[in-house]
């Protein structure tokens, strides 16, 4: 298969695999099992965390475990546990949806406004930067199946895969950063 179809069939499997367990999650009732995988990829809720350096470690780490994980069974792993993040992220979903609708305006609560600024972080921050190191382990992932097998690879016209794994490191620990900055005030 070409490389440019290559591509386009790892983002269809990170991204699908995701919204696949986001419409599992909301409709389908969501699983034990899955939500308990899925702590290895996600970055809990901000009612379960207990100090302010918690962010940081975790927006860190979600996306170092995000592109490891994603390489075991030669990519199906990447399915697995972003299905498993995505049961998760319905669940955070959820409580955005039931906090923002009880809302009014002029009265908006305090703790309500920084625990949403910190669901909305994990939505719009750490949860791309997963799929982009999911992504990049599947990519390795087949890479490695190609050696394995003895077949001729062409080199790679960008940056390989673990340069552009500490550019998004780099931003998931800056992100982290204002993480550990809304939790503070939550």
């Amino acid at each position: 298969m070409r490389g440019e179809y290559w591509h386009a069939a790892f983002w269809l499997l990170v991204v699908g695999s995701w919204v696949f367990g986001v419409a599992y999650g909301r409709w389908g009732g969501g699983g034990e099992f899955f939500v308990d995988l899925s702590q290895a990829v996600r970055v809990p809720s901000p009612l379960e965390l207990g100090a302010w350096w918690q962010p940081l470690v975790y927006f860190a780490f979600t996306v170092l475990a995000t592109f490891v994980l994603a390489q075991l069974f030669f990519g199906v792993g990447a399915a697995v546990f972003l299905f498993s993040r995505g049961i998760y992220d319905s669940v955070l979903i959820t409580q955005l949806e039931q906090m923002v609708g009880g809302w009014s305006f002029p009265n908006i609560p305090t703790n309500e406004f920084w625990v949403v600024l910190f669901i909305v972080l994990i939505l719009a921050v750490n949860l791309p930067l997963c799929l982009w190191a999911a992504h990049l382990g599947t990519q390795r992932a087949i890479r490695m199946w190609y050696r394995l097998r003895g077949r001729p690879l062409k080199p790679e016209t960008s940056a390989g895969p673990v340069p552009t794994l500490l550019l998004i490191l780099a931003a998931s620990v800056a992100a982290g950063l204002v993480g550990a900055l809304v939790i503070s005030y939550a």
